[in-house]
């Protein structure tokens, strides 16, 4: 099985065998009501990392030596967790005959979410930081979390959604 690598390559970095980069954020990360994790398979781990330690304040924990066909970060900050795969046989949406441009045509993963203690707050660092809003900012209103999507430097949409309005 040709994932079997990379596989194992995210374990030992889970399991803190292999070392890390612990390269700093450049400001600090947003804080998150309860943990997440997500990870991506992205084209360019370098670009990748330095947009998710830019945009979002992450801290790369863990980056070990590359193992068979892929390269893996994980980042940390703010109780979120992201996994970025750098895997020489993957290849985007775009380059599928016929393409796909956007990823809810394909069945499977689109988007990933997180919870925020401040929605305020996570709205205005992320605008702060430079980072367009793809959809939204949505009002919280009965029955739905006041809530945007962003697209990191890769097109990978994440929703970020505030606390559960309180009913009056």
């Amino acid at each position: 099985m040709k994932t079997k690598p990379v596989l194992m390559a995210a374990f030992l970095v889970f399991a803190g065998i292999v070392s890390s980069a612990n390269q700093q954020p450049t400001r600090g990360p947003i804080p998150l009501a309860a943990g997440a994790f997500f990870a991506l398979s992205v084209a360019d781990i370098k670009a990748s990392g330095a947009w998710y330690r830019e945009k979002l304040g992450l801290t790369v924990t863990l980056q070990p030596a590359r193992s068979g066909p892929a390269d893996v970060m994980v980042l940390e900050g703010g109780g979120l967790i992201v996994e970025l795969i750098q895997h020489d046989e993957a290849t985007s949406l775009a380059k599928l005959s016929p393409p796909v441009s956007d990823p809810v045509n394909v069945h499977g993963f689109f988007k990933a979410g997180v919870m925020v203690d401040d929605f305020e707050v996570a709205l205005a660092t992320i605008k702060e930081r430079g980072v367009p809003i793809a959809y939204g900012p949505f009002a919280a209103k009965e029955g739905r979390r006041a809530n945007f999507i962003i697209s990191d430097n890769a097109g990978n949409l994440i929703q970020f959604f505030g606390p559960i309005p309180r009913q009056s």
